[in-house]
This record gives structure tokens, sequence and C-alpha cells, in this order.
């Protein structure tokens, strides 16, 4: 009943929140902007297909329309014509304002549709910014370049190099669009950041500030472990392992998160014409109240940067790039090397899902995984060669190796943590010396903290290279390498130790160590027995060529272990190889991976299915850890998971009405356990009008997918349902309902054959788990420089889960149930200043029951959660001004 209610309560306030809307289409005469119209929305007035095209052909490539009388200027509209037309348009008001200006507005859209894509990083908006404000001339740009903007793929930039070679100049969009090979997206989306003709450019300096700020709570999983107790039982006692645990004794209790402050981020970027790039980030993590609270192991809050840019026409059009502070490296297909702090899953390359590939300034909120140092790029038309350096401090792992009951400079790492908390080192030491000396009930003391995170513990000094050539058009040949040395040893113990170090308990260390927990025991050491060095390298080949509509393109990256530095094939591996096939309506991409599980590269960021540490005790026995910050190790993970697979994914545009979004499906084999599992996802759009559009989206999982039986395996299928209806004035509606369900085995141990009271246990069924969402978006223009947009939300999770794509951020969805709204004001307040408001109020129930003990349903005591409401709200700002 209350479900309905609320559900009546939100078509109610989006009525009336659209009545205005709607008022405007039943009093409007539908008149057609002539400068904002669509070819379709032309084709709507009563003129044949030539006058048509012929209005459409002028704004596009001659000018944009001031005066309705400037339709008697295109020969094909006649004064009849004209007379007839006439009621039926409307010119909107153009100013030829700074150009500047106007491609911000471009940016401004640019922006928002990546903000709603999966697997944006932070980051690559300000590279495409730039790049948006300060054009480069298209006939003079390399393959590199080209290839990096968004929806632009290597046959259409081959396209445009092959006309150039040819001496053919690009003169305008007309001459792009025509360009032998060159796709109609590519081409649209490539205007915005080219120039055709050389002009006197008047070296000008830019200034972009923006600040942000977000105190959204922490999420449900990140919840989780730090209210976990860190004292539970006695290692060396007879003492009952469910012995009531002090909940007081949590990361979440002893430093008061619940009063935990927002994130706070600034950042300012220079650049005076092409040449002259600078910038400064400082980011305020949440926890920390002032810049008073931080600390020298906070150094990583603070990233800048200067950098030089040039283009020469001689030398086979030269360019320079050169970079010190922080700077983002990548390369071929992100096997040996792409510096971010960020995991997406299926990753391809292609869309908005790019790879900036080369040396560029990063002013990102990455931070472990971040670069400081020098780099420096030199490429002409033939070749190219990287130069990069970073000398900077990386959070690590760290274990009492010496067994002197402490954390020390002697003590080996185990491996790189990208931490999500702003605990400094000293606060982390503090808590643990509490931990330690505690004594339980019994007077036993409690499990000592043998392993914790330490921030910046572990110095890493970088060195690496690149070297590319490109024998013909489209196609390049890459060879990239690294060696990071480290001030201390990083030592992996044998699985057999290794548990008992991560799980104090010998019983549940010896039953919750699984096979899947081979890719913790096979995590790289720079000491071993057969070898003793003080580096890490990783080195690789990349290559990609075109023909016709194809693109062919692969990466091979090497481990070095104990095989020779100079032999390929006898180390750890991993292998990436991909084809694309664009025709004019139709894509498609199919891709091979096999990442061997002794692969172990910090910057690898290749596809993948799912991350590292997936189902392993990181993931699925936080409460069972020595230290339940060890649970970031999965949860911040930006590594790919050790696999091998295969992926297909296409876009076919059917006719007018029907288009195949996006279809895929990935098989993969996870090398810790030989797991198979398969994928697939598929979109289809019906459009019977240009304003209306009804979306299907069907998508199934199957973990294990080669055993019935075992308990790790899963099935998941959901469905989804959408209306998309765009109302005046680009004011949007739109409808979703998603149906989901999870089927898995029977827990053996629960379940017996009830026709054999003592006979074998067996599994009488499988256990269903259903859910569904509804939800409404929207989006009301007030004007050009003022609009809304939010979203109504309901579900019934029922042990399913969901995700929500909101504005710019990705939700996560699993509770029984709940509701929740947000809205997001964006408002250019003046000309060059930005500003967007979010706030968002969330209300679930979370889980009843969470079980620690084997087979026993708990009513009390520590094992025991009761189902309460909780209410979350957040609000986001953020403001840029420009320049």
């Amino acid at each position: 009943m209350k479900k309905k209610k609320i559900l009546l309560l939100m078509v109610l306030s989006l009525c009336s929140f659209f009545l205005y809307g709607f008022e405007g289409i039943q009093n409007t005469d539908f008149k057609i902007d002539l400068n904002r119209a669509s070819l379709d929305d032309i084709r709507k007035l009563p003129l044949s297909e030539t006058q048509a095209n012929a209005i459409y052909n002028y704004r596009e490539y001659v000018s944009l329309f001031t005066s309705i009388f400037q339709l008697r200027e295109i020969p094909e509209i006649d004064q009849k014509t004209f007379l007839q037309i006439r009621p039926l348009i409307v010119i909107s008001k153009y100013t030829d304002s700074d150009e500047v200006a106007q491609r911000r507005e471009e940016l401004a859209y640019i922006l928002e549709q990546l903000g709603s894509n999966e697997g944006l990083q932070e980051g690559m908006s300000d590279v495409w910014e730039d790049l948006l404000l300060t054009t480069r001339n298209v006939n003079k740009m390399k393959f590199s370049d080209l290839n990096s903007i968004p929806n632009v793929n290597a046959q259409d930039a081959a396209a445009v190099l092959k006309r150039t070679a040819q001496k053919d100049t690009i003169m305008n969009y007309r001459d792009l669009r025509k360009s032998e090979g060159m796709s109609y997206y590519a081409a649209r989306n490539l205007r915005n950041y080219v120039h055709y003709l050389d002009t006197t450019e008047t070296n000008r300096l830019f200034i972009d500030y923006q600040l942000k700020y977000s105190d959204s709570p922490y999420s449900s999983d990140l919840m989780d472990i730090y209210r976990e107790s860190m004292i539970r039982y006695a290692t060396n006692s007879s003492s009952d392992p469910s012995t009531p645990a002090i909940k007081k004794a949590t990361y979440w209790g002893y430093f008061n998160m619940e009063s935990d402050r927002a994130e706070v981020m600034n950042k300012l970027r220079l650049r005076y014409g092409k040449n002259y790039k600078a910038g400064i980030l400082h980011n305020l993590p949440k926890g920390k109240y002032s810049v008073d609270e931080l600390n020298d192991n906070d150094e990583a809050l603070l990233k800048y940067y200067a950098g030089y840019e040039n283009s020469w026409d001689t030398w086979g059009n030269l360019d320079l790039k050169a970079y010190i502070g922080n700077y983002r490296v990548t390369y071929g297909e992100g096997l040996v090397m792409e510096n971010t702090d960020y995991f997406s899953p299926r990753k391809t390359g292609y869309g908005f899902n790019k790879r900036i590939k080369g040396v560029i300034g990063d002013l990102s909120r990455t931070d472990q995984y971040a670069l400081r140092g020098a780099a420096a790029e030199i490429r002409n038309n033939l070749f190219e060669v990287s130069f990069f350096f970073s000398n900077q401090k990386k959070s690590a792992i760290v274990y009492d190796s010496n067994d002197n009951e402490k954390f020390d400079d002697d003590d080996y790492v185990l491996a790189y943590i990208n931490p999500g908390n702003s605990f400094s080192n000293s606060e982390l030491g503090e808590f643990e010396d509490y931990l330690n000396n505690y004594t339980d009930n019994h007077g036993t003391n409690c499990n000592q903290v043998r392993i914790a995170p330490r921030k910046n513990f572990l110095q890493e000094k970088l060195w690496g290279t690149h070297l590319g050539i490109s024998p013909i058009i489209g196609t390049t040949l890459g060879f990239t390498s690294y060696t990071a040395i480290y001030d201390k040893d990083i030592v992996v113990p044998d699985a057999d130790e290794l548990k008992y170090i991560l799980i104090p308990n010998t019983k549940t260390a010896n039953e919750k160590w699984k096979i899947t927990d081979n890719e913790i025991a096979a995590l790289y050491s720079t000491k071993t027995d057969k070898y003793d060095r003080d580096y890490r390298r990783i080195s690789g080949f990349d290559w990609q060529t075109t023909f016709d509509v194809f693109s062919f393109q692969g990466e091979y990256a090497e481990l070095e272990v104990d095989g020779s530095a100079f032999k390929f094939g006898d180390d750890p591996k991993a292998l990436i190889l991909s084809s694309y096939a664009q025709y004019e309506n139709l894509n498609f991409l199919f891709m091979y991976r096999n990442y061997d599980l002794e692969f172990d590269n910090p910057y690898q960021r290749s596809f993948a299915e799912s991350q590292k540490y997936d189902d392993t005790v990181f993931e699925k026995l936080v409460y069972g850890l020595n230290n339940t910050l060890m649970a970031d190790m999965y949860q911040n993970s930006v590594q790919p998971s050790a696999e091998e697979g295969i992926y297909f994914e296409t876009r076919y545009r059917i006719n007018d009405y029907f288009t195949i979004n996006r279809a895929y499906i990935d098989v993969w084999k996870r090398q810790s356990d030989k797991r198979t599992g398969i994928r697939f996802e598929g979109k289809l759009d019906f459009r019977p009008i240009n304003e209306v559009t009804v979306k299907g989206r069907y998508k199934r999982q199957i973990k294990r997918i080669n055993n019935e039986l075992d308990r790790g395996r899963s099935c998941t299928d959901e469905i989804s349902l959408g209306l998309r209806y765009y109302l005046s004035n680009f004011d949007k509606i739109e409808f979703e309902y998603i149906y989901g369900q999870t089927s898995q085995p029977p827990y053996l141990s629960i379940l017996s054959d009830p026709a054999q009271p003592n006979g074998p246990n067996m599994a009488q069924a499988e256990t269903l788990s259903n859910g569904d969402y509804i939800c409404v978006d929207y989006t009301h223009n007030f004007n050009d420089y003022f609009k809304i947009s939010g979203s109504v939300a309901v579900w019934g999770a029922r042990g399913t889960s969901f995700w929500d794509f909101e504005d710019t951020e990705l939700d996560f969805d699993q509770s029984d149930r709940g509701v929740k709204y947000w809205f997001t004001f964006n408002n250019r307040i003046a000309s060059n200043i930005y500003l967007s408001l979010k706030y968002k109020v969330k209300n679930f129930y979370t889980r009843e029951l969470e079980f620690r003990t084997y087979n026993e349903i708990p009513d009390s005591g520590e094992y025991y959660f009761e189902r309460v409401e909780r209410k979350d709200t957040a609000i986001k700002l953020q403001l840029d001004w420009k320049f």
C-alpha cells in the first residue's frame, strides 16, 4: 500500500512539474526554429525533399539564419514557398559571440554525455576541453591525435590522413564528411575539435577554476568494512569463536566516522595559447575537516604540473610535449601502462570509452597510481619516442614479517593498496595499539594486528620509455617498457603461510581459503628463493593497422620474473587482440584476452569483465580478516582479474525506427579456479516518431556455467522497459521499469533428503531472489541558461541488486526496499560562470540478518542485525569559472 502511495505521489508531482511544458505544447503553434531544427524537423514543413535539404545545408555550411528573409537567398526557395512556410517557422536569436564561449557551450553538452556513460574516467574531460577551446588544423593532425577523440575510430583517422597525404586539403566540414572511409558520427563529433585552414593565432591566456563539494555518505560496502568489529576472539585459547565482539572496537566507532565531513576539491588550470600549460589541484578528502589536519602522509592530495607543447611543419610535421610534475601516460591496450585509480569493466577503447595515448598533464583525483616527475614525447608522421620518470611514495600493505609485534621499515610489503579512507599512518597506529593492548573476558590477549595498510610507505622510482613507428598510414607498431625500483622488499609468502597472516583463526582459514585465493598468492615478489632484487619490470609490444572498413590491434606484455630480460615467452604474460569493423549503419567488435595469473602489473588497465581479487577472501571474508581494511584490496582494486575470454559487441541501425543500440556477449574463464562465466546484454530502441523512443534491454549473466551444483554458481536475469518522450524546448521525461532475478543452488549442508532422514545431504531446489525497480527521469529547461534534471525511483530488491546511472555518478541499490529522489540545477549565472547543485535523498531498509556462524540463524548477539530504516542525504556542488 505504501508503495502504491509513493508511486501515485511521484506521478502527481511530475505531472504538476511538467504542467508548464505540456501547456506550452498545447498552446504553441508548433513553429520550427530553423537555427535549431534537425533535418527531420525541417522535412515536416510543406517542402520538397530538395528544398528541405537546401535549407539544412545553407544553415550547416553557409550561415546560421539571422532573419527569416534569408530564405530567399536559397535558390530552391521561391516566393510562393516562402509565403507558405513563413507562419510555420521562427528564427532564434543568434549573435556572433566569442568563439571560445561558443565552444564552451558545445563542451557542456559533450561533458553531459560523458557523465552518463559507463566507464567514464576522471581527467579525460580536461584534455577534451583544451582541444575544444584551441582547435587544431585537421590537415596537420596525426593518427594518434585523431584516434584519441571520442567516437573517432582508427578507420576515421586513416581516412583523414589518406586524403591529406594526397595533398587534398580538407577545406570545410563538407569535405571532411566526404572523405572516403569517414563515418557520419565520427565527422559530426570531430568537427567540434578541428579547424580546416591555417589562421593567424593570437596567444591568449585561459584560466579555468573548478570547485567541487560532495558530502555523499559512504557506500554500504565501505560501511560494512568500517563497522566490522576488530576484536572477536582469542587466537590461542579455547574460547568459543562466537564470543560476542566489542562492537565499539571498529574503525567507524573509534574514529567517529558518523560525523565525517565532505570532500572538497579545488582545481586551477592555466593555459597560454596552445604551447604553455600549468595547473594545480588540492583535494581535501572525506573525513578531514581542514588543511591543518593533513600531515606528511597525505602529500598526494596536492597535484600540479607545468607543460610545454609545440608543433612544427618541418621534420615531417614534428610535435613536442614536455611535462614536469604530475602526468599521465597510456599506451597500447593498457597492458603495460595506464596510470589511473579507476577501474572500468569491459573497457574497449572505442566510443566514449577512449584511451588518450601518449603523455598528458594530470589533475585528476588519481592518488595511488599518480606519477610525478618528468615526461617528454617527440613524434612526427613516421616515429614517436617517449621517456618518463617518476619518484613518488605509494601506499602498501605491510605485515609483521620480523615478528616483533610492530610495523617498522624492516617489515616486508605484501602489495600495493588503493586506500578507500583518509586515515593517516599515526591514526592507524593508534587504533592498532588499542586493539593489541585489549584483553578479552578470559584475560587472554586478542588477535594481534599483524597486517595493515600504510600510506606512502613504499618509495617507487619508475623509469619508462615508449618507441613507435608508423610505416604506412593507419599502421602503428610500438614497444613500451618500465622499471619500478623500490626501497623495501616486496615478499609474498606461500599460500600455506599467507592464509594465516590474513585470517587469524586457524579453523576459519582452513575452511574459507579457496582456490580463488590463488590470485593473492600469485602476487609479485622482489625477493624469492630464486632471486633477490629491488625492482619490477614490465615490457610489451602493441600494434594497430587498418584495412578498408576493418581495424586490427593488440598488445603483448611480460612481467620479468626468472626468465631472460631479452627473451619473450618465458615469463608471466598477458595478451589482448581485437578487430573492429565499421559500416554506415553497422559496427562490430571482437576481442580476445588472456592474462596469466602471475602477471601482476599495478599499472595494467586493459579490458576485463571483473577486477582483481574478485571472489577472494578480500571480498567474501571481511569479518574474518586480521584487519578489515584489507577488504580495500578488492573494493578499490583497479587491476583487471586474471582471465581468458572472448568478447563480441555490435550496434546496428536496422532502419529509421529500430536500432540495436548495443548488444554484446562475453565468455570468459577465470585463471585462479578455471571458472567459466558468460554475460549477455542487448538493447533495442524503437522510435516511431522523433519525439518518442521505446527502449528495451535484457541482461543475463551466469557464473560457473560448467557446474550447476557448485555453491558459487549463480544465474542473473534482468529485463527493463523504458519510454523516453521529448517535449518542447528540449525538455524530456523518461520512464523505466526493471525486473531482475538471481538463482543459486542451496547450501547442501542445510537441506537433506526428506525421504531419507538419515541419508546424505542433497539439494532440494534452487534459491530464487527477485526484485523490481521503477524510475522516472526528467529534464526541464527554463531557458538557455538554466535547467533542472532529476529522478524519482522506488525498488524492492529482495536479494537482488540494481545499478542506477544518475547524472554523473553510479548508484548501487541492493536493500530490501527503498525510495530515492534527486534533482540537479544547472545554471550559467554569468557568461563564464557555471553552477551545478545536486540534492539527493535515499530512504531504504537495511538487511535483517547477516550470517557469521556456520549453518546457524542467530536471534541475538554479534551475528544478528535488525532491519532498520535508514535515510541518506547528499549535496553536491560544482562551480566552474572560465576566462
